[in-house]
């Protein structure tokens, strides 16, 4: 190999040295977390009589399949019925999603009357809308949390006894997100869904709220302190993870954002491939946004600020790449060095620092493997026993895992190219009205 190619080679191998580094670095983070998930949840507050004031937005754009089911759902909340409201917000619906609302009694707000101007793009714009419907500002005289849910979703009965007493108890916090569960998980898409959720859920939503860390607020079935959200102009959110973007705005804000692992939302998840890669290029097109527009800001707190590891936590998070980009990047580092070794026994291909780079390179991926490997079989098996009522099938699960996970590359991919573009909002359909058996 000529003197150029070995220069041009070593870089290479330098740099893919730094991305193997950057990976186990990651790796060994969320491993570390996961020691605090396991353990039997205990709640860190009582129950205490009804006191926090809620409202209810469930956001509806054309849910004509899933909304009768969901309102019948949310009859069942046990609460007392002067401390809360219920309102779906149909947002520019054609189908026949209102006169479903109105045969079953529950009141709704119609976008689609104009009488306020549309504020961005989405999911989002339609609870602006509903907030400006209600009185905005005043709101906050008449509720203490707004609470989130989908059209599609199911929450438990008790969900707004849980989070009252932990609001109280906890001292108000800025927000607090309920354990996301599943309504279906028929096939391996959306089989793989549900199992990123239960090992999400456990290892690190329940890890991060017993290390004191901030946790990710995860789009439907949280809660939002009225007087913070009216403070910082109400759902005026600037991408397409408005979930995310909440929770960078209440961390820069030193605020809290807590996990109840006690009471339950359960969503759709999509078992359409088309639709899901839709669903998740949408939530890696945010990502992306946000993470690239919070990066100076986070810097220059991390810098200024107390609570530094929080800020180092949210930056791994917002730069953490899928997980399925990171064991790729694994399984190539293991072959390129394996590929190497036996492609020559002599030092003549590579120059000495080239050589020194494929050897840290090998035991970086190493080791990220062997905790990969522990994340799937350990964590993946605790969460399922613990937190769930499915029976544990080791082959078709990690199938289904493995399969969602890469599945997933293609949508990061394309919502980093695409991280700009935050003004096409892809509706997620629904048909379930009922959670299905596992």
């Amino acid at each position: 190999m000529d003197e150029i190619g070995e220069v041009i080679v070593t870089i290479l191998l330098g740099l893919f040295f730094v991305l193997s580094v950057y990976v186990s670095l990651n790796t060994l983070y969320y491993v570390f977390l996961t020691f605090f998930g396991f353990g039997a949840a205990k709640r860190d507050y009582e129950i205490i009589e009804d006191q926090t004031r809620f409202l209810i937005l469930v956001a509806a754009h054309n849910e004509e399949k899933v909304i009768g089911s969901t309102i019948d759902n949310l009859k069942n909340i046990r609460y007392h019925s002067d401390l809360y409201d219920i309102y779906i917000v149909n947002d520019n619906s054609t189908d026949r999603t209102g006169e479903i609302c109105e045969a079953k009694g529950m009141k709704y707000i119609n976008t689609g009357e104009k009488l306020f101007p549309r504020e961005g793009v989405g999911k989002p714009a339609g609870l602006q809308y509903a907030l400006r419907f209600l009185g905005f500002e005043k709101l906050q005289e008449k509720y203490d949390c707004l609470m989130i849910l989908d059209a599609d979703n199911h929450v438990d009965p008790d969900i707004l006894i849980e989070l009252n007493s932990q609001f109280i108890a906890k001292g108000r916090p800025e927000a607090i997100q309920t354990y996301l569960d599943s309504k279906n998980s028929g096939n391996n898409l959306s089989l793989g869904y549900a199992m990123s959720y239960y090992i999400t859920n456990r290892f690190f939503q329940l890890a991060k709220y017993r290390a004191g860390l901030p946790n990710a607020i995860g789009g439907t079935g949280f809660i939002v302190r009225m007087d913070y959200l009216m403070k910082h102009g109400g759902f005026r959110f600037h991408s397409l993870t408005e979930d995310l973007e909440l929770e960078m705005e209440i961390v820069k804000d030193n605020g809290r954002v807590l996990w109840n692992h006690f009471v339950r939302v359960y969503d759709e998840k999509p078992e359409n491939f088309k639709i899901s890669i839709k669903q998740r290029t949408r939530w890696s097109q945010g990502h992306w946004y946000v993470a690239f527009t919070n990066l100076k800001p986070m810097v220059k707190k991390l810098f200024t600020d107390k609570g530094k590891l929080k800020i180092i936590d949210q930056l791994i998070y917002l730069f953490g790449m899928a997980r399925a980009v990171q064991m790729t990047i694994v399984l190539i580092g293991i072959l390129v060095a394996s590929g190497y070794g036996l492609a020559t026994q002599n030092t003549e291909l590579l120059s000495s620092a080239g050589e020194r780079f494929i050897f840290l390179i090998f035991g970086a991926s190493i080791i990220s493997l062997i905790l990969f490997t522990y994340q799937l079989l350990i964590c993946m098996y605790y969460a399922i026993r613990v937190d769930t009522d499915h029976k544990f099938r080791f082959f078709r699960m990690s199938v289904s895992v493995f399969y969602y996970a890469y599945t997933f590359i293609y949508a990061q991919v394309m919502g980093l190219i695409k991280w700009k573009q935050q003004h096409t909002w892809v509706k997620t359909e629904h048909n379930k009205t009922a959670r299905e058996n596992p």
